[in-house]
């Protein structure tokens, strides 16, 4: 069946699965994925703006909107913004709404993708484990919980000002998918960066005193398996499926926005956020990858 993507997400109530949500004839629907299930995926259009979420409620684009996965229209519907922009100090443009959405515990941590990519990030509390995988955290260290997300947001502002990033681009996210580090140096990575970025806050007590006495360590191997995947002899290619390219296999590992998919052949990872805003045709066909040229070769 032929759907329009709106979006890919780890599902809420299981994160050892994820979700593609998707319209066909202006209804909304969701297809979940997991590491052993089969797939097929060709895509069949250019991008062109898939609809807005706003309360749980999907509506498509009233717009039609081509070239952009999300309309101005359908970003403002959202409100996004106290989540993607809001650097903890600047309230001008929220609303007692959107305020509202981010009140509450909230936590802020360490994050690791590889040995030299550390950023400095926020989640709300009940979301400690679901926010570290669907961004593809190899490992984290949580040093401060925070009444609210105002206050939450002040202590990564600050030390993003001091040199550390707070973002981390797709393409090195994928060059990072089974960094060869051991749990005590991914925790030593983390430590040593968290003793350099928080001083920081040394010149603002009423922010430094939300930092926990002992940091919680994490590691998140267990949800993505990756040890399939450095396990396996394959040719490992990453693509971006173009117009009329089709990819079909079965699932063996899943990281962040990532998803590896085993043909008989090779190992291919997909974005899968590359496939928002695209007409994609799930029905299942044979195993293989087709592409309109051919892929070179290439391991990483």
């Amino acid at each position: 069946m032929k759907v329009l993507v709106y979006e890919y997400r780890w599902c809420d109530d299981d994160p050892m699965k994820s979700k593609f949500q998707a319209s066909a004839g202006g209804r909304y629907g969701e297809k979940i994925i997991g590491i052993g299930d089969d797939i097929s995926v060709e895509v069949c259009s250019d991008v062109r703006c898939g609809g807005s979420m706003r309360d749980n409620e999907w509506k498509p684009c009233s717009v039609g909107s081509m070239g952009r996965k999300k309309c101005e229209t359908c970003r403002a519907r959202e409100g996004q913004f106290v989540f993607t922009s809001f650097d903890g100090f600047n309230t001008d443009n929220l609303t007692q709404d959107d305020l509202a959405r981010i009140d509450g515990p909230h936590l802020v941590y360490l994050a690791m993708f590889e040995r030299d990519l550390v950023k400095v990030g926020v989640c709300k509390k009940d979301r400690k484990v679901l926010r570290q995988v669907e961004q593809g955290s190899h490992a984290t260290l949580f040093f401060a919980e925070t009444d609210n997300g105002i206050l939450a947001r002040q202590i990564e502002t600050t030390m993003r000002k001091s040199g550390i990033a707070d973002k981390i681009q797709a393409n090195k996210k994928k060059n990072a998918l089974t960094p060869e580090l051991t749990a005590d140096e991914c925790e030593s990575i983390l430590r040593e960066n968290f003793d350099h970025y928080v001083v920081a806050l040394d010149h603002f007590p009423n922010l430094k005193k939300f930092v926990l006495e002992t940091p919680e360590f994490c590691m998140w191997e267990d949800f993505y398996g990756l040890d399939y995947l450095r396990q396996n002899e394959k040719p490992f290619h990453s693509i971006k499926l173009d117009v009329g390219e089709m990819l079909s296999g079965r699932i063996v590992t899943r990281k962040g926005a990532f998803f590896v998919v085993e043909t008989p052949e090779e190992l291919v990872s997909v974005n899968a956020k590359d496939l928002v805003g695209r007409d994609v045709e799930y029905e299942f066909q044979p195993s293989g990858l087709k592409l309109n040229q051919a892929v070179q070769n290439s391991l990483f």
